[in-house]
């Protein structure tokens, strides 16, 4: 199913240009058939001309139950893997305005146990510092633990630099706030302060304050999807086919019991702070027009500008040696890249097409098989978004041939963007 223009603004676009649109149509279908080195399972992808939809791609299937296959639609609900940081943020931002966050406090004020890096004790880390990924906390063997956990746990005193269940950075003389590893635990401790400071369950937290307010479809937790029919399964393409990796039928959650007995601020990874959002591709456009309006959406304020500018602006900027990092990452802010069209820390341009000339923030999400993209440019309204499923294990994606996006991700943003 291909859906090539869906705003009003747009219909008189498309009369004019249909053999613009239908080669378009061909180049995703191409994407979807031949982008990997085995089609992909599903693609969709949208354009945004002045904060509005111009392009809109649907191809691929949801998921397979035997006999049965589930195209992909408008409303299908994606994992969307790390752009989840991104709306996490944002609820976080919505109790920074009310004065019951500060970002450049001690986080232990706020998670109720005192967490420094043992090799820089009297350096506090601060929520700043866990959402730009400075504060010297590494995700070790896990970065998710079940509700009858506490997020303390993973700072257990007998775990041991070296170790797989050590989650600091050891012996590398770089203090916290310095250096940027991503990292995905951070964004479990942000959960965790926001079930403490808000008294609301992390997942409750962010459908009632963000997602609703908007009229975003979606959410954190599965098992309270209003509509989970429309769940894609994420699929990996193995040499058998497509297997299966995360929100197949019947869906695996946590059990009632384990939710119910679960203590509000314990342990807001549970949820998946860091990418365990679902959510379209239309949630994707009212999050992009979101950001792109300054915090506003239908008349429904949710954040003043200078929070959505906080998250845009860098707060560490690659200088050659201060930090590392697998994606395309030379700048980043608030859960927000800025593609600079720089060099990254792996030595490639910043870029997402041959010919960028800079202006694009947003995130990437990369888990589960499925690579997704949340881009905008808040000057002139422009966005790509997209959700790529079905990719191969990561050593045999192919990689870029100019960056540090999979060459699938080339693919898509060239073709999004006319280049």
């Amino acid at each position: 199913m291909k859906f090539k223009v869906c705003s009003a603004l747009a219909l008189a676009f498309f009369s004019t240009t249909a053999l613009a649109q239908t080669a378009t149509d061909k180049k995703m279908d191409a994407v979807l058939t031949h982008g990997e080195r085995q089609p992909l399972a599903a693609l969709a992808a949208v354009k945004l001309e002045h904060g509005q939809p111009v392009y809109q791609y649907y191809g691929g299937f949801a998921r397979r139950d035997g006999a049965q296959t589930v195209p992909v639609k408008q409303e299908t609900l994606f994992r969307i893997a790390s752009i989840s940081k991104v709306v996490t943020t944002i609820g976080l931002m919505e109790l920074v305005e009310q004065g019951k966050i500060n970002l450049d406090h001690d986080v232990s004020e706020y998670l109720g146990f005192p967490l420094r890096n043992p090799d820089f004790p009297t350096t506090p880390i601060t929520v700043r510092m866990l959402l730009n990924h400075t504060s010297t906390i590494r995700d070790g063997d896990v970065y998710v633990l079940p509700p009858g956990k506490a997020v303390r746990d993973f700072f257990d005193e007998s775990y041991k630099p070296g170790s797989q269940d050590y989650h600091f950075s050891f012996h590398d003389s770089h203090a916290p706030g310095t250096y940027f590893t991503y990292c995905n635990l951070c964004y479990g401790l942000v959960g965790t302060i926001i079930e403490r400071v808000s008294g609301e369950r992390f997942d409750r937290y962010q459908k009632h304050h963000v997602l609703e307010p908007l009229k975003i479809d979606g959410g954190y937790n599965v098992a309270e999807l209003e509509h989970p029919e429309r769940l894609a399964t994420l699929y990996q393409h193995v040499p058998s086919g497509y297997e299966a990796a995360v929100d197949s039928q019947p869906l695996k959650v946590w059990s009632k019991e384990a939710l119910a007995s679960y203590k509000i601020g314990s342990n807001g990874s549970v949820f998946s702070p860091q990418g365990g959002l679902r959510i379209s591709l239309q949630g994707l456009i009212r999050l992009a027009q979101f950001m792109i309006q300054r915090g506003t959406l239908d008349g429904v304020r949710l954040l003043a500008p200078q929070s959505i500018e906080a998250m845009e602006t860098p707060t560490w900027t690659f200088n050659g040696k201060n930090g590392v990092c697998p994606y395309p990452l030379s700048a980043y802010g608030l859960s927000l890249f800025t593609l600079t069209g720089t060099n990254d820390t792996n030595g490639k341009p910043a870029s997402p097409y041959i010919g960028y000339q800079g202006g694009l923030r947003g995130h990437l999400g990369d888990a589960y098989g499925l690579h997704s993209g949340f881009w905008y440019n808040p000057q002139n309204g422009e966005a790509y978004l997209f959700a790529a499923d079905g990719y191969p294990d990561y050593e045999q994606e192919k990689p870029g041939q100019y960056s540090s996006f999979s060459r699938v991700e080339e693919e898509i943003f060239t073709i999004l963007a006319g280049k």
